[in-house]
């Protein structure tokens, strides 16, 4: 069995895990034994195992594949229908796999990270196996049609390795099983190419960086007509890097990009570039955070195209390529858009599309070969329909609709916008039945990598906490991705303001009358939780309660804890003077003071996440706890970073969660 705790550095791992056991167990004794919470759990584990759900899928051939979990499978199977069925609504399900089968296979705890089919020969898959839900995971080749594992396939240790199909008889493998194949910052720093049947010591070394890089990524991009090109992602940092094309002969040549760009797409022989700063070539201009197309051969860029260009008020949230289409969900003032466009007559032409709902939208899966694109769309009281987008007759089609989970009659949905602290104009969303200074409100932050916060539909919090009387605020802070300059706005000795954001949010509630202090609960994980946190330590007073999950809160050590030297991009190198001073100003768990009146404080890691190291998470909450006895620790010893595990897990952690909200800023049982 893996050792959660192998992953940690310069501690007496014993003795930790007996503080997080302990600390584990109060908060399972104060908050997981009563009568409420067992119900509660049983309600929201009902409502994930509900079989109304709609089964996201990959589509191949014909053929849709779901990952699945249930009672009978609380690992989950992996498992397909004939399309036709699906799209009639009485799908025809066959089990592939049990996620169960491989922990005797492998004798260690995993759970299914994903799923790799290879788009020309689908039944080959590459599965990734994490080990007890953490970044770390097994690869293994398996046929879906024999429904076994490939004898001599390719097959992986655990690590953090990018494993990619290059064609049906050979992969690129960026390993990083063993130390000398790995960047400071944890991460694969070779690519090589290996040969079905070749030993991993006779493949093909084809590209190396140095140690004090990021990460190294290769894949094959295969266009709608099944054109092949290949990639290397050389990246120093999170939004700088190089990427190259690897030629047929294996050498690689370095194309002439920005380093703060990002290659997006591939179709029609050219690359589809986006960009974060501005670009000048060739006495061509193309502006910051644009859609770039630019034509490709053998590693020289030829002439460029702007498909689309964000005003300040927007951003491009994802791209997606189809047989003839380029599509982008756009964000427009933090909603969801669709464009498309099509390559005629030697120009990128935009397309008309149908009307599509407002609120969120979510590009699910794009079959590969054809210009069907389907999507998922709702908002926070409207839950997720599934769309079919077939783009070449221009038909939208309902696929599946989202049960309902909560009862919204009498729930308002209000977007408004506040002045932050040097004047700038800061959105959220208010979702609640009632606006009053005695509502309860659950703010949710995160504040960082560029990632945007969207109207989701809200499901067992909507529930289990807006229709119980609470109000949920989603924070738009800056260091997110809703806007084209959001991001750069608070990074690195600006990240303070995606702190000074949230709390000119909540002041804002108060001052409207929409909650109140003692009312008001924060919530954030990993960015997120360093922003919840930073706003805690800074204004205690402002909030009634803390809800810090996975969070970063040691500014000044991040670098060497897991994959944290990977994020200077984001928050600044804490070795430099300058950086020292300002992350020690900024860093939570350094301005937690004695003699201070915190509020109760819900903490939470996983002690196998090995992506933020749990010693975040424990060191504040052992400081925390010594000023002030009203803070909790939840630390389980599975689900890595992103809560992968079971959906009773999930259940529990929720319904304990609530619970610790329910008895701090108080809704009453819903």
């Amino acid at each position: 069995m893996h050792d959660p705790f192998s992953h940690f550095e310069d501690i007496d791992a014993e003795a930790t895990r007996r503080f997080a056991a302990q600390a584990h167990a109060q908060t399972r004794q104060r908050f997981m034994q009563s009568d409420e919470f067992r119900h509660l759990k049983q309600d929201i584990l009902a409502q994930l195992q509900d079989d109304r759900q709609i089964p996201f899928c990959q589509e191949h051939r014909a053929r849709m594949y779901h990952f699945h979990q249930s009672a009978d499978y609380p690992k989950g199977v992996y498992r397909v229908c004939q399309a036709s069925a699906y799209r009639a609504g009485i799908p025809d399900w066959e089990i592939l796999f049990s996620v169960a089968d491989f922990d005797e296979i492998l004798g260690d705890d995993v759970y299914l990270d994903g799923v790799s089919h290879y788009v020309e020969a689908p039944h080959r898959a590459l599965l990734s196996l994490s080990v007890a839900g953490g970044d770390a995971a097994y690869t293994l080749e398996f046929d879906l049609a024999a429904r076994q594992i490939v004898a001599d396939g390719f097959h992986f240790p655990a690590a953090k390795s990018h494993i990619a199909w290059r064609d049906e008889n050979s992969v690129w493998v960026c390993p990083a099983w063993d130390e000398n194949q790995l960047t400071s910052a944890g991460y694969p720093r070779e690519v090589w190419l290996l040969r079905r049947g070749e030993a991993f010591s006779d493949g093909l070394p084809v590209y190396r960086m140095e140690t004090d890089g990021m990460m190294v990524h290769a894949w094959r991009y295969l266009d709608g007509q099944g054109a092949p090109v290949d990639f290397i992602e050389s990246a120093d940092g999170f939004f700088t890097k190089d990427y190259l094309q690897v030629l047929a002969d294996g050498s690689t040549v370095r194309l002439n990009l920005p380093p703060d760009c990002d290659i997006v797409g591939y179709l029609a022989g050219q690359l589809l570039v986006q960009l974060r700063g501005a670009w000048t070539r060739a006495n061509q201009h193309y502006p910051a955070g644009a859609l770039v197309a630019v034509k490709l051969n053998k590693g020289v860029l030829g002439a460029a195209q702007v498909i689309f260009e964000p005003d300040d008020k927007q951003a491009v949230a994802a791209v997606e390529t189809t047989k003839r289409f380029i599509v982008v969900n756009l964000l427009d003032n933090v909603a969801g858009r669709l464009k498309a466009w099509k390559w005629q007559d030697g120009i990128w032409q935009e397309q008309a599309l149908p009307d599509l709902p407002q609120g969120a939208l979510e590009l699910a899966d794009q079959p590969w070969g054809g210009d069907v694109l389907y999507l998922a769309a709702g908002d926070f009281t409207t839950p997720l329909t599934l769309f079919s987008l077939d783009l070449q007759v221009n038909e939208l089609s309902v696929l599946r609709r989202q049960p309902k989970q909560y009862d919204t009659a009498g729930v308002q949905v209000g977007q408004y916008w506040t002045d932050s602290a040097d004047g700038t104009a800061v959105p959220y969303y208010y979702v609640a039945k009632d606006a009053s200074p005695d509502t309860p409100a659950l703010v949710y932050v995160y504040g960082g990598f560029g990632v945007p916060e969207l109207p989701h539909y809200l499901g067992n919090i909507g529930r289990h906490w807006v229709a119980a009387g609470g109000a949920f605020v989603l924070a738009n802070v800056r260091g997110g991705g809703e806007f084209k300059y959001w991001h750069r706005a608070a990074q690195g000795r600006n990240k303070h303001k995606s702190a000074d954001d949230l709390l000119a949010v909540i002041g804002d509630l108060v001052q409207r009358g929409l909650s109140s202090p003692a009312k008001i609960a924060v919530q954030g994980g990993s960015n997120g939780g360093l922003v919840a946190a930073c706003a805690f330590v800074r204004a205690p007073g402002s909030m009634g309660a803390l809800v810090c999950e996975v969070p970063l809160t040691d500014m000044l050590r991040y670098r060497r804890l897991s994959a944290g030297a990977s994020w200077t991009d984001e928050y600044g190198d804490p070795d430099q003077p300058e950086m020292h001073t300002y992350l020690a100003q900024l860093s939570p768990y350094h301005q937690l003071r004695e003699g201070t009146d915190y509020p109760p404080a819900w903490i939470s890691t996983s002690l196998s996440d090995d992506r933020v190291h749990p010693a975040h998470a424990l060191k504040f909450y052992a400081r925390l706890r010594e000023i002030s006895p009203q803070s909790w620790l939840y630390a389980p010893g599975q689900g890595g970073h992103t809560g992968n595990g079971t959906q009773e897990a999930a259940a529990e952690e929720l319904a304990a969660l609530l619970t610790f909200l329910r008895q701090t800023v108080g809704t009453k049982a819903g």
